[in-house]
Parts: C-alpha cells; sequence; structure tokens
C-alpha cells in the first residue's frame, strides 16, 4: 500500500512539472474525455415557469431540480463560505493543490487506506462533469484522471466560470442542484439574498449533501464549522461570526414542481409535451411564460375547496376555467379539488356533459339565420321525432309541464327544452354543429337533436373559450396557456399571439347576448348575477344532475364552473342544478377576482350593446302614436331607424293647441334613446299588448251581439262559429310564432332529461 502510495506522488510530481504544456495529448493519449466543449456547457436545469406579470412562479424538474444562475447572482457570502470549507486555495492554484495533495497523501498512508483526497474544486467539477458515474470510486486511477483534466480545464476557463459551474451544478441535498434552487429548496429565498448563518448551513451540506440535510443537527455543526473557517481565513469578522452562531436557522421551503398551482402547471406540461421535446427543454433549462394570475388562481382554488364542503350530496368534485376576454390569456385553471396526488385526473380539460349550457348554440344559430328575434313567439308544447335508432323520441321539460305560447327571451331565459328543441330542428342540427365549432368547441359534436339540450359532453375549457367568443361579439380567440418560451440565452422559440376571427356576426351574438344577460337578471341563472358590472351566463343540468354548470361572462372575463363526482353517478334531485349550485360559486369567485383589480365595470363592444326599438311592422320606420300594433326589434346601435312612420290616411287630427303642448311627445318613440332592459320593456309592452288586444276584443265582442240580433240572413256556420277562434283571427299578434310541425299545446307531468 505504501508503495502504492510512493509511486503516486512520484508520478504526480513528474507529470506536473514535466508535462503540464503537453495536457491535451496527454489526455488524449491516455483515453481520458476531452473538455474542448467545456466553455459550451450548460448544466442540466429545470424548465422555468412565469406568471401573465413575467414573474417566477414554479418550475417543470428534469433528472436534476437545477436552476442555473450567473455568479452575480450568488451571494458573496456563500462564495466565500464555500471556499473556506471546500478550497481556500482556489483563487491561487492551478487546478490541483500540491500542499493539499501531499498532506492527503500522509492521511492516507497512515490510514491504510484512501479517507482524504486533497481535491480542489476543480477537481470535483470534473469528477461531477466528465467522470462517469460507474467510475466514482475512491481509486488512484481516478484521482490521477480528475488531476489531468483539472490542469487543462484551468488552462481553458477562468476561476470565476470555474466557480459559476461549480455552484451551479453541484448536489446540494434535498433533490435540490444548484445554489439557487439550494436556496430556494431550504430558506425559500434566492442564492442572492442568503444570510451569513444561511449561506454557511449550505456550505457544510456539500460533504455529505443526503445525510446532513436529512440532519438538522448535525447540519448546524457543519455550519458552525464552517463559521470558523470563515472567521480563520478573514472572510468575516468576530462580530459577524457571534452574530451568525447565535442566530437560530428558519427553514421555509420553496414549493416545489406542482407543489404550486398543480392543475395548471400539468396542463403546462401536457402540452409541452405535445409540441417538443420535452426532456430537450428541461435539461437545457428553457423559460415558459404562461397566462397564469396567481392571484385569481389562488382565488379560484380557495372557492372550490371551500365551496365543495357545502355542496349537496353527490356534488364532490368542482372545475373551473377562467379566460381573459381581451387577450384569450387562461388566468385561471382547476382541474378538481382536494390532493391532486392522490387524483391526478384534470376535469378542467376532460368533457362533461354540457346540459341546457348548449342552448345558445341553437339560438344563436337561428338568430343569424333571422328565422327568428327575441320577440318571436313559439310553442312550448309536446314534440316527438323519430330519433337515429328508429325510437320516438318525446322531449319533456325539466318541470313536467308546458306554458304553451312563449317569445323565444323566455324561451332561453328560463330554459324552456322544447322551443330550443324545435329551433334546432328548423334551423338543422348541423348548423348548430357549425356555430358551435366556430365559436371555439373542438370536441366531436354527434348530429342528433338532442344535442339541442346539451346531450353532448364538452370540457370547461372549451365552454369558457366559446363563451369569450359571445363576449367579444363574435369574434373567436384561441386560449393562450403559454404566451412565449425562451431558451437560456433569452431566444424567443415560440410566442402565442391571439389572432381575431370573426365567426358569427354583431348583431346575431348581440341579440343572444341581450337574452344571456336576461338568464342572469331574471331567469335561471340569478344567482350568479353581479351587481357592479354587466353579466351573463348560461346554466346547464344534465340527466339526472350527474353534470351541473354555469357558464358567464362579462365584459372582460369568461368563466365555466362544472360540478359533478368522477363516477358519474345520478344525484336525482330536482334541486341540484346549476341554476342553484355552481351560479353562487361562480358569482362568488367573480366577487373575490374583481375585488382587489382595478377593472372598470365596462359594458360589453358597442356592437352587441343592443338597442330595442319600436318600429312600424309595415315600413321598419319609427313607430308613432298612429301606428297599429308596433313590434319591438332589437339594433346594433346606429343602425336604428331614424325616420318616424307617415300618418296613416285618416287618421285622428289633433288640435292646433293640443299640437302646440304636446307636439314634442306625440311622435316620440320612448324606447330609441333608452338601453336594453327586459323586465322594463317587458312589463310595458304586455300591458300595452293586454290593454289593445281587450279593446278589440270588447269592440267584437259588440259587433257580435249586433250581429246575433240584426242579421238572420247569416249562415248556421257563421253564427254558430265560437267567439275565440274568431279573436283569434281578428288579432295576428295571436298567431305570429314560427311554424312548427306537430305541435301541441299539452301538459305533461314527466320529470325532464335535462335541466336549467
Amino acid at each position: 500500500m505504501n508503495n502504492k502510495y510512493l509511486f503516486f506522488l512520484m508520478s504526480f510530481v513528474v507529470i506536473l512539472l514535466g508535462s503540464y504544456i503537453f495536457l491535451p495529448l496527454v489526455n488524449r493519449s491516455l483515453g481520458f474525455p476531452s473538455i474542448d466543449n467545456i466553455t459550451e456547457y450548460e448544466p442540466i436545469s429545470s424548465i422555468e415557469l412565469y406568471d401573465y406579470r413575467d414573474s417566477f412562479v414554479g418550475f417543470l424538474q428534469g433528472h436534476e431540480d437545477r436552476q442555473v444562475v450567473p455568479l452575480s447572482e450568488i451571494s458573496t457570502l456563500l462564495k466565500r463560505a464555500v471556499l473556506a470549507i471546500e478550497d481556500k486555495n482556489f483563487y491561487e492554484h492551478i487546478g490541483v493543490d500540491p500542499p493539499a495533495i501531499v498532506r492527503a497523501f500522509f492521511v492516507n498512508l497512515q490510514a491504510g487506506r484512501v479517507v482524504e483526497g486533497g481535491s480542489t474544486l476543480t477537481q470535483q467539477l470534473i469528477k461531477n462533469l466528465l467522470i462517469p458515474e460507474k467510475e466514482r470510486g475512491r481509486t488512484l486511477g481516478r484521482k490521477f484522471k480528475e488531476l489531468l483534466l483539472a490542469l487543462e480545464m484551468e488552462r481553458k476557463l477562468n476561476k470565476d466560470k470555474i466557480l459559476e459551474l461549480y455552484l451551479n451544478q453541484v448536489f446540494w441535498g434535498n433533490r435540490a442542484y444548484g445554489a439557487q434552487r439550494a436556496a430556494q429548496r431550504y430558506f425559500n429565498k434566492k442564492a442572492s439574498e442568503l444570510t451569513l448563518e444561511e449561506a454557511a448551513y449550505l456550505a457544510g451540506l456539500l460533504k455529505a449533501p443526503s445525510a446532513f440535510s436529512m440532519n438538522r443537527r448535525a447540519g448546524e455543526e457543519r455550519k458552525k464549522l464552517v463559521l470558523q473557517k470563515m472567521l480563520e481565513f478573514g472572510y468575516i469578522t468576530q462580530k459577524q461570526y457571534k452574530t451568525a452562531i447565535s442566530k437560530k436557522l428558519i427553514f421555509s421551503s420553496s414549493p416545489g414542481q406542482f407543489e404550486l398551482y398543480p392543475y395548471y402547471f400539468s396542463y403546462v406540461l401536457e402540452e409541452l409535451k405535445n409540441r417538443f421535446d420535452i426532456e430537450q427543454l428541461r435539461e437545457k433549462g428553457y423559460k415558459v411564460f404562461t397566462s397564469l394570475d396567481p392571484d385569481a388562481q389562488d382565488k379560484a382554488e380557495k372557492v372550490l375547496n371551500e365551496e365543495i364542503k357545502n355542496a349537496p350530496g353527490g356534488i364532490t368534485q368542482y372545475a373551473l376555467v377562467a379566460i381573459d376576454v381581451k387577450t384569450s390569456q387562461i388566468r385561471a385553471l382547476v382541474g378538481g379539488v382536494g390532493d391532486f396526488w392522490k387524483n391526478q385526473w384534470n376535469r378542467a380539460t376532460n368533457p362533461h356533459t354540457i346540459g341546457s349550457a348548449f342552448k345558445p348554440f341553437t339560438y344563436l344559430t337561428a338568430f343569424e339565420q333571422g328565422i327568428i328575434d327575441p320577440e318571436t313567439t313559439i310553442k312550448d308544447s309536446k314534440f316527438e321525432i323519430i330519433d337515429g335508432t328508429g325510437m320516438m323520441w318525446a322531449p319533456k321539460n325539466f318541470d313536467g309541464k308546458f306554458w304553451g305560447t312563449i317569445t323565444v327571451r323566455d324561451a332561453l331565459t328560463f330554459s324552456r327544452n322544447l322551443p330550443a328543441v324545435k329551433v334546432a330542428y328548423k334551423v338543422g342540427i348541423e348548423k348548430v354543429i357549425e356555430t358551435a365549432k366556430a365559436c371555439g368547441i373542438e370536441t366531436e359534436l354527434e348530429p342528433h337533436l338532442s344535442l339541442a339540450l346539451g346531450s353532448a359532453a364538452i370540457t370547461p375549457l372549451e365552454a369558457a373559450s366559446s363563451y369569450a367568443t359571445f363576449a367579444r361579439g363574435g369574434i373567436y380567440m384561441k386560449p393562450i396557456l403559454i404566451r412565449r418560451i425562451e431558451d437560456p440565452k433569452k431566444r424567443i422559440i415560440e410566442k402565442n399571439i391571439p389572432v381575431p376571427q370573426r365567426v358569427t356576426s354583431a348583431y346575431a351574438t348581440g341579440t343572444l347576448v341581450s337574452v344571456l344577460e336576461d338568464v342572469v337578471k331574471r331567469g335561471t341563472g340569478a344567482l350568479a348575477r353581479l351587481n357592479d358590472r354587466p353579466t351573463a351566463g348560461k346554466t346547464g343540468t344534465s340527466d339526472k344532475s350527474r353534470d351541473v354548470w354555469f357558464i358567464g361572462f362579462t365584459p372582460d372575463l369568461s368563466l365555466a364552473i362544472w360540478g359533478g363526482n368522477d363516477h358519474n353517478q345520478a344525484i336525482n334531485s330536482k334541486w341540484v342544478t346549476g341554476g342553484a349550485i355552481v351560479a353562487r360559486v361562480w358569482k362568488r369567485f367573480c366577487e373575490a377576482y374583481y375585488e382587489d383589480k382595478d377593472i372598470p365595470a365596462g359594458t360589453f363592444p358597442d356592437e352587441i350593446n343592443m338597442k330595442i326599438v319600436l318600429v312600424d311592422p309595415l315600413t321598419g320606420l319609427l313607430a308613432t302614436s298612429y301606428t297599429s300594433n308596433p313590434v319591438k326589434k332589437l339594433f346594433v346601435p346606429g343602425t336604428e331607424p331614424k325616420e318616424y312612420a307617415p300618418i296613416p290616411p285618416g287618421a285622428a287630427k289633433f288640435s292646433p293647441l293640443v299640437r302646440f303642448l304636446y307636439g314634442p311627445f306625440l311622435n316620440k318613440n320612448r324606447f330609441l334613446e333608452k338601453e336594453f332592459d327586459p323586465e322594463d320593456d317587458k312589463k310595458e309592452i304586455a300591458d300595452q299588448n293586454k290593454t289593445e288586444i281587450n279593446n278589440d276584443l270588447e269592440e267584437h265582442d259588440k259587433e257580435d251581439n249586433g250581429e246575433e240580433k240584426n242579421d238572420t240572413q247569416e249562415t248556421e256556420q257563421k253564427r254558430h262559429e265560437s267567439k275565440a277562434e274568431r279573436r283569434r283571427k281578428h288579432d295576428p299578434r295571436l298567431l305570429r310564432m314560427i311554424p312548427e310541425e306537430g305541435s301541441q299545446n299539452e301538459n305533461a307531468d314527466e320529470e325532464s332529461s335535462n335541466g336549467p
């Protein structure tokens, strides 16, 4: 053994003195690895994640959890602590430290085995970078190889570069590689922010990182040793030493991979895997700039985890997606409640039956085709049709009843099923599918009429994206999860910018939005109403309440929330609906979201901020006091008629005095400058229609009485004709409805398959 050590020492001296200038040639001749590309070396790193404001929020780690930083971003205290305990002569030696080697030689000689290596930081770096794992045992051959390669490295790199590589490469225990991740893992701070006692603790771990990181007491003892060495070598003063020795370390680990926002970042990882070599991104330390708003994500997770405790039986999970309307960036995405590691299924990006929240696509298609408008009447009555399997399909309403003749506005506001099916039948279910896909639904949709009631399963992400199209007035933008990707040298690898694409007309979309505002003002979504800003949306409940939804939007945020369970179990309670359960959760998140944000209430885009106007049905001009049976029409602001309908021939004339006193008001259309308020308009028009119809019917009653007394020549058929039938024939308003085939106004007591 002694002969081996003597031979090693003599060989070292000879090679060191005689072959220094021929190191590359010697190393290659001995079959040692080349370090020609060492200047280009970049340690294996992690994918760094940033939020929508470019602030660091997390990482996706590779085989080694590391964040590479330049030497200037590492605390001087940490650099001095490492040098004091590992290589105090680092800035003086040439890659190897002869005195240290001689000292190690005699220590090992006395012990009879290799117990001390005398390695410099440069040699340790060579071992980590160029020596294979299987060759890292304490052997003379390995030490000899390290020695020669260290000499060569010192000729190619300056001291600061070697120290930077070392501090970023070395393992610090607790799954942390590199100084930056070690500082984050142990103290939840950057490497540049470390205090003296923290720097000493980390430097002390390097001798046996796994052992010392698991044994805090041993780590504390190593910290004291490091501080003594720093004092001994003049790196710190006596006062600094005493202060650091007396201070108690406060450990505060930063979150690891997926510990913060696990569903959001797992979706980011999934998207990266679909488009890139994920291991290359990890090892190179790429930076991924996401659309995440940490404040929104925190509030979303908090609200859902609290609300699930009060959810009715059967509702065991929630999912949420929030999209910025103007940028189409995904601000928050929560795929479930509870422990992510027990069940990593992302419910925000997986489909669930949408129920009545699909109805807006049907009505939007009809508005686009001009077949109906919100004031068109339609029968909420029985409808039967042979389905694709040859079976008779007879959909029902949620309450098992039919309401008879109602307006399209009320049909959607109160989520009546039969009118939606009839409209879909009229426009064609294929056209409805085209509309849904144009708005942002990517899931394959089967062309069955039941789709009108939401038989399809879509993801909350698709739901939020498609409703954002409504909020933009018919302009679709692909949702953006990742804004850009940069390599370690800040070169942009990918950049995603929203591309606006008009998919539906402003008029048709604005018409739909006006009705969806009614859903929240007075319909099935009333529990979602926000008092300080415009709100629109739609409830959704699938068969037997397996899935409950509310999808809604404001001028700047589109938000979809789903509730249900992972086993698709029926809940069988008519009180468990999207409007009764999820709408309230939706409102609570929105209130929390806007609480700390300086976002004005705003309005929907001008082109869909519709105005409602009374017009003359014959001329299409503004109705006047002379107009018979004026009708309500929606107009994009600026497109409404400006002229009044002419006075019909023979109309009553007002006296000069009346015209002088009331002239300005006689022809004024009181709705012209009024923003659309369905409740006021409905009441006013209903009262007006009721008065006019009653007057008409009274007049006809008089005529009927006169005819019965005086017209003895009337035919038998006319004498026995019912007054009700004659009234319906007389007033065309009672007949104004879209054509229907086989519809009957009957009552039914069966339960419906889809709720509001």
